[in-house]
């Protein structure tokens, strides 16, 4: 027996575990030594007295009734998947106990063995596993949450290219709004990727970041998708890499309006050349046409000569055609606005049009009524509309259809923002939309380049649209072309809506007056000698005082000798440091009211803005004719103080 004991003593003090014998009446029967190291007690302290010292006393009177049942019905419950119990130690501290319990009989009477163990650490450390667990699915929620968020397009893919999470962004900018992406391959969302891509892909997965500021991408659709891209690894809590992680930035809309302003600018830079061609080639006309037609006029009833003569005005008058289109194209033009309706030009055109495009092409007219009024010059909408239906009729040799739609329209500021030189607002819209030939892609942005033509040699000028181009853009309007080669081109012109629809426009068609003459004092003021000698000699002609000068300082010399005349006709744009207009002003100071013609191949928004002229400002475009100059100076000088 007693060796029996030694190993059985020797058994539970290698037990992690207290063991202790309850009596049916609680009552402590035997006590293992580990109930020192458990409860603070040693074991000769416990034995005979009640169990109910080991427990809290909140939890005894239960316990007692427990006991009870227990010894009623005995059987073994293993730790584990026993019971749960709160311990107190001698020192009145309480920690958590798991219980293992069997019932037994010794002496004829009923009993318990109950082992019972600490489980303070394992409870801590299944706390602290709790709360990593929590907190670490907290935060792969933020991730998620930040990742679906996300303004840029993100996307996390295993290292089998599946998708993992990704970013509302991502599913927006590659059209995939809606689609649940979570464990597809990546190239079966995307069967288009080309090799190149999957290469890119294959040396993330081995460790390399790549990036790109620009891309081009062909979408399965076939269309031309830009982006700014960064494909890096992700790595795993072991430092394997774990798959890839792709941040891309669609840049289509932004490569699209670089564009436009390149195009705009290439554009501007052109027709500042082409203004300055234009200014000078005006002044060598006016010389040309005017003297010619001197000279005409010299000849009289000489026909062999008039022959000769005839044909240099109507190439100078061509020239001059040629030269203000592009001014027109330059926006350097002096517009002569008047509030119209669009519809009444049309309307009006209607029967020329019809001329003009050829029985064998069909007119569609579909005007919106009602039709807000526009601001504009009638003239060059007409020359506009007619250029338009010119190139039309070319497009359709076989025949067609031409359709002139008119609308309402606002621009709002996010179809502004994405178009260069638009301001929102309201606009009258005309769509001329033809059945021909279309316009290749790549010819389209050059269109309304200058002398830009895509139809055989001496069939046209390629200034036609750039006209249209320029005189929209200098009335403060926007124009657009659609078009699709073997389908036809739609061209829309947009034209700001008048402050007030009262109209102050008629038809733009004027019978010719007579030329005038007179006897008031008239000082000349232009730098180019030849066309000074021209003016001073029609105007004398006409029976004029003239008196003459080179620059703006000259002049005012000339006015201290001679006195203020009763017209100043000056070049807007003169060297010597002063303006036509600062001239005007030096001597308006001395003359308050004094009349004043200007005169300019093209302004340099000296007294045009806009395309309009200033109020009470007078202008007489170069080239002219000796019967404009007329009937111009005749009707500066009449005009009332």
């Amino acid at each position: 027996m007693r060796a029996s004991e030694a190993k059985f003593r020797g058994v539970l003090a290698a037990s992690p575990d207290a063991v202790i014998m309850v009596s049916a009446a609680g009552v402590i029967k035997f006590a293992s030594d580990r109930v020192t190291d458990i409860f603070g007690y040693a074991p000769e302290e416990l034995v005979g007295n009640s169990i109910e010292m080991l427990i809290p006393e909140r939890f005894r009177s239960e316990h007692s009734s427990q006991l009870k049942a227990y010894f009623r019905k005995p059987t073994s419950r293993m730790m584990g998947g026993g019971m749960l119990l709160s311990g107190r130690c001698k020192n009145a501290m309480e920690f958590p106990a798991e219980i293992s319990i069997s019932p037994i009989i010794v002496a004829g009477r009923h009993a318990a063995i109950a082992a019972v163990r600490d489980v303070s650490g394992r409870r801590t450390l299944e706390a602290l596993q709790q709360e990593g667990a929590e907190a670490l699915r907290d935060s792969e929620e933020r991730l998620r949450y930040f990742i679906k968020y996300s303004p840029a397009a993100i996307a996390m893919l295993d290292n089998e290219l599946r998708y993992i999470v990704y970013s509302d962004r991502w599913l927006a900018d590659y059209g995939l709004v809606g689609r649940d992406l979570r464990g597809l391959s990546h190239y079966e969302v995307f069967p288009e990727v080309p090799e190149r891509w999957r290469a890119i892909h294959r040396r993330a997965l081995g460790g390399e970041t790549l990036h790109a500021d620009e891309d081009s991408f062909t979408r399965a659709d076939g269309r031309l998708q830009w982006l700014r891209w960064e494909v890096r690894p992700w790595f795993d809590a072991f430092g394997n890499i774990g798959g890839v992680a792709f941040l891309t930035e669609d840049i289509t809309e932004r490569k699209r309006i670089e564009a436009q302003l390149a195009q705009a600018q290439k554009m501007e830079a052109i027709g500042q050349l082409t203004g300055g061609i234009a200014h000078d080639f005006n002044n060598l006309l006016t010389v040309i046409l005017g003297n010619a037609e001197v000279l005409l006029d010299e000849i009289k009833s000489d026909n062999q000569h008039r022959k000769l003569v005839e044909p240099i005005i109507a190439a100078a008058e061509r020239g001059a055609s040629l030269t203000q289109l592009m001014l027109a194209y330059a926006r350097r033009q002096a517009l002569e606005p008047s509030t119209f309706e669009l519809n009444e030009v049309v309307t009006r055109m209607n029967a020329l049009l019809r001329r003009t495009i050829g029985e064998n092409v069909e007119v569609d007219l579909r005007l919106a009524e009602p039709l807000w009024s526009v601001t504009a010059d009638i003239r060059q909408t007409e020359t506009a509309i007619l250029n338009i239906v010119l190139n039309a009729r070319d497009a359709m040799p076989q025949g067609g259809k031409l359709t002139i739609e008119t609308a309402n329209v606002d621009l709002s500021a996010d179809y502004a923002a994405h178009n260069v030189e638009v301001n929102p607002g309201q606009y009258v819209m005309m769509a001329l939309s033809d059945t021909g030939s279309g316009i290749a892609p790549e010819m389209r942005d050059r269109i309304f380049e200058p002398f830009f033509t895509t139809k055989p040699v001496g069939k046209g000028t390629g200034l036609g649209l750039s006209m249209v181009y320029g005189f929209v853009k200098q009335t403060g309007g926007h124009i657009q072309v659609y078009s699709e080669v073997g389908h036809g081109t739609c061209i829309k012109i947009y034209l700001p809506r008048a402050e007030t629809d009262t109209t102050t426009a008629g038809p733009s068609s004027e019978a010719p007056e007579p030329a005038a003459t007179g006897t008031e004092s008239i000082l000349v003021v232009e730098d180019d000698p030849h066309v000074r000698m021209f003016a001073v000699q029609q105007l004398r002609r006409l029976g004029y005082r003239v008196t003459e000068a080179c620059d703006g300082p000259s002049a005012l010399l000339e006015v201290s000798r001679s006195g203020v005349p009763d017209l100043l006709f000056t070049d807007v744009v003169m060297p010597g440091g002063m303006t036509g207009r600062e001239l005007a002003e030096r001597i308006g100071q001395s003359a308050p009211g004094s009349r004043v013609l200007f005169t300019s191949g093209y302004t340099e928004n000296s007294i045009v803005h806009h395309g309009r002229l200033d109020p009470g400002v007078h202008l007489l475009q170069k080239p002219y004719r000796s019967d404009k100059l007329a009937r111009k100076v005749r009707e500066v000088l009449d005009l009332k103080p």
